[in-house]
């Protein structure tokens, strides 16, 4: 605790520092009467000063690129742009992560992209550079934003698009294998813009795991022994095909006003096949060796049907807006399994059961932004948002006896779940010079029922009332040195599964819910020092501490049941107490032009969970190395190449085992831009795997899993169309309010 309070006090001080050097001493003056002067009137000519704004900065909460200010990257397009932001990386396919992390949302001009993955791809690689302003970089978003992403990456536009049509697609396919034909056309005149896409997806994915469990209990004398040893080894074969269209239209009747709505269509479906050899050894219930074989066959079907409409009304051209957002989806998954298990020891047999998992969920938000700039240096920002969300979920299992199935109600469940939320925000941002000051405040209301009809005596209802602050300040110099320090809360509510005492069993073990949960309460501060340079990149130091309070985690322990005749195995949720994880990351990134980007990431921090008194606190020290290599040659060949390495990491009992992997790929473009391929190779080495395993008082378990990672991806896209931008356009971040 002594290490984090002195880093906090470093960080504080190096702030006030870099605060106090930039305060200017006012100069001593005469009294008026101590002097006279004579001073013949002079008349000078009106002189203009202007100051080139920094290619870098953070602003509050955000740490921005001026992209229009970049003449390294205008020539390219999006992804060349989001290869230059701080923190963010594309591969050649166009997946984007920031500080090496995937949990990232991708906004436009202040509003989420509502794309789906590979339509995100296709706009990256295609949207011109020198059509965006700048990217704004949120790495601990405030409670403004309402999102549980670990960051936000805003693309903001800087030109209006007057009239486009275009047209493109394209194949992607592995070695794994799966292949992706796509389609994107978008047609747009000075009010109304149409972006449709379609793609089909088919994939063949294999894995193989193998896992060992001992499980303890006491003896007759209370001693703990080992009750039961079991071995498992699982291979797993399956298909999937996945067609969907997206659709997106907008129409700006005039400057002031936009409308928009998008909706999307999208099926996954497909066979699978797992197979499973397991041997159990009783050492007291039921002495003896048992060995038995698994057979699952499914034929999966999952539906995702999301849209939404947005208005936006502009008061004025500087930032004097308010927004209307509404949004919803249809999410349907269907599981029917076939399964089969033959007993080979003590005696042959077989068994079977037939179960047809169907859920349903349909989640609607609606919200409501206002933002009014008080003066040229601040402005502020309110909000509020309503949502609802249902759930059912049916899981009914019949067993084979006799040559007849029979429904098996111990097995088989269903239940209705009802979610609401309701919230509001306020937020100031405040520039004082180069110092701005950015606190937030949100109130958010949030209640969760669940009913199971077949046991109505597990009614689970919760009420949840809870404020929300954050509050962000950063200062920068005009020799683009940034200092940026930033707080948020965040709470996490109990899912009503989680606090049901509903019984879930299966074959070997048992789940179950706590009603006694409590709310984790995070604590995020962030203290980060980043020194920019035009011709070479930067160089940054974090410091950040994300500690937990109650945070829920499922604990696995082994007790006799008489259901089962025997020991086995169940987990439930509890909150087990204190944990955080505190460090700092060290990061380099040396970018000679815009075409050449070489980044080196280290991150080194102290794991450390804290469940009760009768267990001793559970620390490691864990690290990370991530080095990513971008180039583009001849303004035509994008070479890739990325490596890292991640230490052993942990949760509760849970310990996982360090992965590394080491990729690489080339793009290359031709005919302007029109004809694109690419080829990408990924774990190179066949290094990629996960070891895990369990350490508690009754439970034993090691875990490895291997799967097909090591594969070949090549693709290629043409396009058709030519894009007319307006020369005199207005500026995206005025339009949309900052």
């Amino acid at each position: 605790m002594n290490t984090r309070i002195l880093f906090l006090t470093a960080a504080f001080v190096m702030l006030s520092v870099a605060v106090f050097a930039q305060v200017e001493i006012p100069e001593v003056k005469p009294k008026a009467d101590s002097l006279q002067m004579a001073v013949d009137t002079l008349l000078l000519e009106g002189v203009t000063i202007t100051a080139e704004r920094p290619l870098f900065s953070v602003e509050g909460e955000k740490t921005l690129y001026q992209v229009s200010d970049d003449p390294t990257v205008q020539g390219g397009v999006a992804s060349d742009a989001l290869q230059n932001a701080p923190g963010v990386s594309v591969d050649v396919e166009g997946n984007i992560t920031l500080r090496g992390t995937s949990s990232v949302e991708i906004w436009i001009n202040d509003q989420p992209s509502n794309l789906t993955e590979e339509n995100l791809k296709t706009y990256i690689q295609t949207l011109p550079a020198n059509t965006i302003d700048r990217i704004e970089v949120i790495t601990n978003p405030s409670a403004r934003y309402a999102t549980q992403a670990d960051g936000i990456i805003n693309i903001v536009m800087n030109a209006k698009i007057k009239r486009n049509e275009f047209f493109c697609f394209g194949t992607n396919a592995s070695s794994q294998p799966y292949v992706m034909p796509w389609a994107s056309y978008v047609w747009k005149n000075d009010k109304w813009t149409v972006n449709a896409y379609a793609n089909t997806y088919w994939y063949h994915g294999k894995g193989e795991a193998h896992s060992e469990k001992d499980l303890y209990g006491e003896d007759e004398e209370g001693n703990q022994v080992l009750t039961s040893h079991l071995k498992s080894s699982m291979s797993n074969n399956y298909t999937t095909y996945s067609p969907g269209v997206n659709l997106n239209l907008t129409y700006t009747p005039d400057k002031m006003n936009t409308f928009s709505l998008y909706a999307m269509f999208w099926d996954s479906f497909g066979p699978s096949e797992v197979r499973q050899e397991r041997e159990r050894v009783e050492y007291i219930e039921q002495s003896g060796e048992y060995k038995y074989s698994i057979e699952n066959k499914s034929n999966s079907n999952y539906l995702f049907l999301p849209y939404g409409l947005n208005y936006q009304h502009k008061f004025d051209e500087e930032g004097h807006n308010l927004t209307l957002r509404m949004n919803g989806s249809i999410t349907r998954s269907a599981l029917p399994i076939d399964y089969h298990k033959t007993y080979t020891l003590p005696s042959p047999y077989e068994r079977a059961f037939v179960m047809d998992y169907v859920s349903t969920n349909i989640p609607i938000n609606a919200r409501v932004d206002y933002n009014l700039p008080y003066s040229k240096n601040g402005e502020f920002g309110m909000g509020i948002n309503a949502g609802w969300e249902g759930k059912n979920e049916c899981s009914p299992l019949d067993s084979l006896a006799n040559g007849v199935y029979v429904h098996d109600s111990v097995m088989s469940y269903r239940f209705r779940q009802v979610d609401h939320h309701l919230g509001g925000y306020f937020q100031v941002r405040h520039r004082f010079g180069n110092f701005t000051v950015q606190p937030t405040l949100s109130l958010r209301y949030y209640r969760t029922g669940i009913v199971y009809p077949d046991a109505p005596n597990y009614d689970s209802t919760a009420y949840y009332f809870y404020p929300l602050p954050s509050l962000h300040l950063s200062y920068h110099t005009q020799s683009m040195h940034n200092f940026k320090l930033s707080y948020s809360l965040r709470i996490q509510n109990p899912y009503a599964e989680q606090l049901s005492p509903f019984i879930k069993f299966d074959e070997e073990s048992y789940a179950t819910g706590n009603p006694k949960l409590k709310q984790v309460f995070t604590h995020n501060i962030e203290a980060s020092w980043t020194k920019y340079w035009d011709d070479f990149g930067s160089v940054g130091l974090t410091g950040y501490y994300k500690g937990k309070q109650n945070e829920i985690n499922k604990i696995t322990d082994a007790a006799y049941h008489e259901h089962y005749g025997r020991v086995v195995s169940f987990n439930w949720p509890v909150n087990v107490g204190r944990s955080y994880n505190a460090g700092g990351e060290f990061n380099m990134m040396y970018r000679p032009n815009g075409m050449f980007n070489l980044r080196f990431y280290a991150n080194l921090y102290e794991s450390y969970i804290k469940t009760d008194d009768a267990l001793e606190p559970s620390e490691m020290l864990c690290y990370s190395f991530r080095l990513n290599l971008w180039t583009k040659l001849w303004d035509r060949l994008e070479v890739h190449a990325s490596a890292y390495y991640n230490s052993p990491t942990q949760t509760l009992f849970w310990k996982k085992g360090a992965n590394y992997s080491v990729d690489c790929g080339l793009r290359a473009d031709f005919l302007d831009h029109k004809f694109s391929v690419f080829v990408n190779g990924y774990d190179l080495f066949g290094l990629l795997k996960q070891d895990t395993y369990i350490d508690s008082p009754t439970v034993t378990v090691s875990e490895t899993s291997r799967y097909n990672s090591s594969c070949v991806c090549a693709g290629f896209t043409l396009r058709f169309g030519n894009i007319e931008l307006e020369s005199e356009a207005k500026n995206g971040g005025e339009a949309a309010g900052q």
